[in-house]
């Protein structure tokens, strides 16, 4: 967004990283080429930020960090300003609405990877569709998330808009509740867990629990069935991913904590609001804290 000209202001509290962005520039590899970035600013706090300065504020904080997040930028929030949930899990756009109003919160669906190779250099992994954009049954006029969709697209950050951004929303925790929690507790990649019926079939457990779930919310899915939704699964969200590991492996190797009660453990709580029971996504819910609590990660 900085090299096509737009002002562009980092907050991050990894001080290290911060300090090589402003020290270095930000330099970023990978599938979308090489760039150097310097014309940033950068710093491990709001302090010195002005209300008004901002027409848009992305959140793209781990889950369990959204509320403490969306807190220290609220003040920065006026009529024009559009917060953006640009994270995974459920739940996130609801704690940002609850802050700043819905008529200004923007949901993604982001479904790129990227990884931290050293202080000031990212590298981008992997993508399987465009970031998506859109809002909920109340939110921001259409024609200004529609614009911040092409300003990104043009920027060289495949996003398109989306009127269905629920939806979106959803498959992409379908897709991160079936493959994170097994990818990081086996250190497999994403495609040696459809090579074996072992791993497939407690996948298609999480996927028929998932589905049973948001039936009951009433939450639109597509596919509209299981047996579509793995059948796209597996011929056609794993390939270009086989390569690529769940964050949540990441997670595990750096002793920080996961985001797994904002996907499977996410759907065993609506699952019990809802009358549904969830046995698969209770058991690796379970497992990922049991792995969080070994290597010693208190929350």
């Amino acid at each position: 967004m900085a090299k096509a000209g737009h002002h562009v202001t980092l907050v991050g509290l990894d001080s290290d990283h911060i300090a090589a962005i402003r020290e270095k520039g930000l330099r970023i590899v990978g599938i979308w080429g090489e760039h150097h970035v310097g014309s940033m600013r950068a710093q491990t706090t709001p302090d010195g930020l002005r209300r008004g300065d901002f027409d848009l504020i992305i959140i793209s904080v781990k889950s369990y960090d959204t509320e403490t997040a969306v807190r220290s930028i609220a003040h920065l929030v006026d009529d024009k300003t559009l917060v953006c949930s640009y994270q995974n899990g459920l739940g996130n756009a609801e704690k940002i609405a609850e802050a700043v109003g819905w008529e200004r919160t923007v949901g993604a669906r982001v479904i790129f990877g990227a990884r931290l190779l050293d202080p000031g250099c990212v590298e981008i992994t992997v993508i399987a569709n465009p970031t998506a954009l859109g809002i909920y049954e109340i939110g921001p006029p259409v024609d200004r998330v529609r614009e911040i969709a092409a300003i990104m697209d043009a920027a060289a950050i495949p996003t398109i808009y989306t009127d269905e951004i629920a939806t979106l929303l959803w498959g992409k925790v379908a897709y991160n509740c079936a493959l994170n929690p097994l990818s990081g507790l086996l250190d497999v990649p994403y495609g040696m867990l459809v090579k074996t019926e072992h791993t497939l079939e407690v996948i298609r457990s999480v996927i028929g629990e998932f589905y049973a779930v948001a039936r009951a919310m009433r939450v639109r899915l597509d596919p509209t069935t299981v047996p579509e939704y793995m059948d796209l699964f597996i011929n056609k969200l794993i390939p270009p991913t086989a390569a690529h590991y769940a964050s949540m492996r990441e997670d595990f190797r750096l002793k920080r904590r996961t985001e797994i009660d904002a996907l499977n453990g996410a759907i065993c709580r609506y699952g019990q609001e809802q009358g549904v029971e969830c046995p698969t996504n209770a058991l690796l819910t379970r497992l990922v804290r049991a792995r969080e609590y070994a290597l010693g990660i208190r929350y």
